[in-house]
């Protein structure tokens, strides 16, 4: 199993003191993989319609562009600025780098977006790049924190897609590794053997190696995997769990129910990682 690389990272801001964390996170992993990172702020268009409301917003990029700058380790940045539907406009801006990694802060539950946020919801919606959503309980001034205890939620055929970035965080932070298997009973109970070979192929894709640079811990559970997964995390105080994102129609932006259990955590970071091969939705605009 290769490591993941990051060889383009996305952040995105609103541009106020919310944004922090995320910048501070998304420059961490920059300068831990040596990638180009790229910060973009989106201005709803009606805000480029006066000179003042344009200074606003220059002023506003660049007190956050200060943030980065007294980060003596800072890795290169590009700081974008764009204007129109943000999460159009991000969701294309991904789709026509490649990005590899988006960061965003974790917005607050609406009607429209759920407990994603309408950036997140469009970039998992109709991109194939995996979104970091961060807590919104970080603390502005604070500096990210390495992360410590990884959580990994699997199933069937989104797992090895999965299991590949939690291991590739795991080596970079020198972490403890769960990896979550779930059930729910009336398939373990019916077929054991399918449960258990199912166990066996992913371990089977961990590198022989990966125990020399982290703790790797396995735990097999049954019951409903969105539950058992919030379960877990919390027992375990974990601060970054790591899904795959189905991207079914029926599902909130294809997140599939475990993803978004864990997006309801307050305190851990969430990595949400698409299936290989997903047929993603391409809205009419973004393909223009």
């Amino acid at each position: 199993m290769d490591r993941v690389v990051l060889r383009r990272i996305v952040c995105a801001v609103d541009l106020s003191e919310r944004s922090v964390p995320s910048l501070k996170q998304a420059l961490q992993l920059a300068r831990l993989h040596r990638s180009e990172l790229l910060v973009v702020h989106v201005a709803e268009q009606w805000l480029a319609s006066t000179a003042s409301a344009q200074r606003n917003v220059t002023d506003a990029f660049l007190a956050l562009r200060r943030h980065a700058e007294r980060d003596t380790l800072t890795a290169p940045v590009r700081w974008i600025v764009a204007h129109g539907n943000p999460a159009i406009e991000l969701a294309r801006f991904i789709r026509r780098i490649n990005a590899d990694l988006a960061v965003v802060g974790a917005a607050r539950p609406s009607s429209s977006a759920g407990v994603v946020g309408t950036v997140a919801h469009a970039i998992l919606r109709t991109t194939a790049c995996p979104v970091l959503v961060l807590p919104r309980t970080l603390e502005n001034d604070a500096s990210p924190k390495p992360y410590r205890t990884i959580i990994c939620g699997v199933s069937s055929g989104l797992s090895t897609a999965t299991l590949r970035y939690a291991l590739s965080f795991a080596q970079e932070f020198e972490s403890r590794l769960t990896i979550l298997n779930a059930a729910f009973d009336h398939v373990r109970g019916a077929d054991h053997n399918w449960v258990k070979s199912d166990i066996d192929r992913l371990r089977a894709e961990i590198p022989n190696d990966a125990h020399n640079w982290c703790l790797i811990d396995e735990l097999v559970t049954s019951g409903e995997p969105a539950e058992e997964l919030v379960k877990a995390t919390r027992r375990l105080e974990s601060d970054l769990v790591v899904v795959g994102s189905t991207g079914a129609s029926e599902s909130e932006g294809g997140l599939g129910s475990v993803a978004l259990g864990a997006l309801m955590l307050t305190n851990a970071s969430v990595l949400i990682v698409p299936a290989p091969g997903t047929a993603r939705e391409i809205d009419k605009t973004m393909a223009a």
